[in-house]
Order: C-alpha cells, then sequence, then structure tokens
C-alpha cells in the first residue's frame, strides 16, 4: 500500500485542489454576474484576492527577480481580462455551452506551450489529457442547451473561446515565475488586475457599486480564485506545466457539482461519464 501511495505526485494532488478552488471560485463569480457587471464582479472579487495572497505571502517568502515580476505583471493583466470573461460567459450562458468551452481551450495553451518548451509527458500521462479534454464537455453536457437561440448559443461559444485563450496564457504565465519567486509576483500580478479594471471602469463610467446581495459572492470568487493561483503556484514548480493545467482544468467538474447542491441541476448521462472520465484523467496523469 505505502509503494501505490508513493507513486503519485503531491504536485498532483495540489493541482487537484486548485482545480476544485478554481472551479468554486468560478461558481461563485458567475452567480454574481448574474445580477451585476462583470468587470465590476472581478474588480470588487480582487480586492479579496489580494488580501489572500497579503496573508499567504509569509508562508512562502521567495527572492523575486525583475523577469519573475514581468511575468507576474503579464499573468495579472490576463487574470483581470480572463476573470472577467468567465464570469460573463456564465452569466451569459448556457453554462453547459461556456464551462466546457473556455476550460478545453484553455487546458491546450499550457499543453502546447509546455511541448514546445521540451516537456515529455508519458504515453499514460498523455491519455490522461486525453481524458480529461473528452471529461470537459461531458461533464457539462445537459439534456438540453435551454430557452437559447442558436445565434445566443453562437455568441457565447465565440466569447468562450476567447475567454479560454486567455486563461490558457495566464496559466503560462504564472508557470514561468521563478521556484524561487515565493507568492510576491502573484500579489503582484492581483494589484496590477485591479490597476487594469479600475481603469476599464472609470473609462467605462461604471460607479464602484456593487449590487445587494452580490458583494458576499463576488468576495467568495476572488478569495477562491488566489486561493487556487497559489495551489496551482505551487503545483507548477514541482511537475510538467501541461500536466498540472490538464488536471486544473478539470475545474467543470466542481462547477457541475455545486450547479447539483446549490441550484438543483440534474446530471445528465453524459455528465456522469464525464465525471467517471474526469476522475480517470486525474489517476493517469498523477500515476504517468
Amino acid at each position: 500500500m505505502p509503494a501505490a501511495i508513493d507513486v503519485i505526485h503531491p504536485a498532483y494532488l495540489i493541482a487537484a485542489l486548485s482545480s476544485v478552488l478554481y472551479g468554486s471560485g468560478d461558481f461563485a463569480g458567475g452567480l454574481a454576474a448574474r445580477r451585476g457587471f462583470a468587470p465590476l464582479v472581478t474588480w470588487f472579487s480582487g480586492f479579496a484576492g489580494l488580501a489572500v495572497m497579503l496573508v499567504a505571502i509569509p508562508f512562502a517568502p521567495g527572492t523575486p527577480t525583475p523577469t519573475d515580476y514581468a511575468w507576474g505583471a503579464a499573468a495579472g493583466a490576463c487574470g483581470a481580462a480572463g476573470a472577467t470573461l468567465i464570469y460573463y460567459s456564465l452569466a451569459l450562458g448556457p453554462v453547459s455551452v461556456a464551462s466546457p468551452t473556455f476550460a478545453l481551450v484553455g487546458l491546450s495553451v499550457p499543453v502546447v506551450v509546455g511541448f514546445a518548451f521540451g516537456e515529455r509527458p508519458s504515453a499514460l500521462a498523455w491519455f490522461g489529457v486525453a481524458l480529461a479534454a473528452l471529461a470537459i464537455p461531458l461533464i457539462s453536457w445537459t439534456d438540453s442547451a435551454g430557452p437559447h437561440s442558436p445565434a445566443h448559443v453562437r455568441r457565447t461559444v465565440i466569447v468562450s473561446i476567447g475567454t479560454g485563450l486567455v486563461i490558457g496564457w495566464f496559466l503560462v504565465f504564472v508557470a514561468r515565475i521563478g521556484p524561487g519567486a515565493g507568492l510576491v509576483p502573484l500579489a503582484l500580478a492581483r494589484g496590477v488586475a485591479i490597476v487594469v479594471l479600475s481603469v476599464v471602469l472609470l473609462a467605462l463610467r461604471v460607479p464602484p457599486r456593487m449590487p445587494a446581495g452580490t458583494r458576499l459572492m463576488a468576495s467568495s470568487a476572488g478569495a477562491l480564485d488566489s486561493a487556487a493561483n497559489v495551489a496551482y503556484f505551487v503545483a507548477v514548480q514541482q511537475a510538467p506545466m501541461a500536466l498540472v493545467s490538464a488536471i486544473v482544468s478539470l475545474a467543470p467538474a466542481t462547477t457541475v457539482l455545486l450547479g447539483r447542491l446549490w441550484l438543483g441541476e440534474r446530471w445528465s448521462v453524459p455528465q456522469r461519464w464525464g465525471l467517471v472520465a474526469a476522475l480517470a484523467a486525474g489517476a493517469c496523469i498523477s500515476v504517468g
């Protein structure tokens, strides 16, 4: 039994935790964006996310280089756009279209970039990546797309593709931060995201007032997202970016589960198979 446990790299367990945190944060942010302007929700959530980072910094000290700060700033700009687009696409709906689309596109970017930088995962690990790609659309496949017109669904797909590209590059930028940098560059990323969104809101003349009943959800989204970023950063310093990103991209599994528990949504047969595929994908990537 101990030998079987030893083959599972701790980084993959941390990546799985990151996936759960990302899925929970997306769900909370999507709920808030149904009642509030998505960039405003992201801006407000950023302060809770920054607070989490500031608390976590002493537990992961480091010595960032100027390059680390540059990657952190780039991640912050992507994070501002990515979180806003996630909340917007989920609020736009249907979630069964938005969530698997941006997750699958977001997965492809780190995998391709990691392969280009020389990462060569095993065949079993690549099989796990393929299962992850299969699981993502399945776990969000409902019996019906709902009352949305084909034009609306096409719009959601387009927005979600753009969302996935931004998410993917955010994961790449975070992975480029050096292992000795600590969490300061991630805190910088949060600060940059807040500044970028502040400029956007000022340009759009949007008053910084959250609708009643959305503040707690938005704050929860920011805190969960920052915790997920920390977990992803720790995991990607210890294991290949392609595999860690594949596990993290299973976040829609958490979103689907929360939809069932919180909103009373029922799982379709494809969703049940998707959850099984997600568990199998995580096992293959971890062992491989």
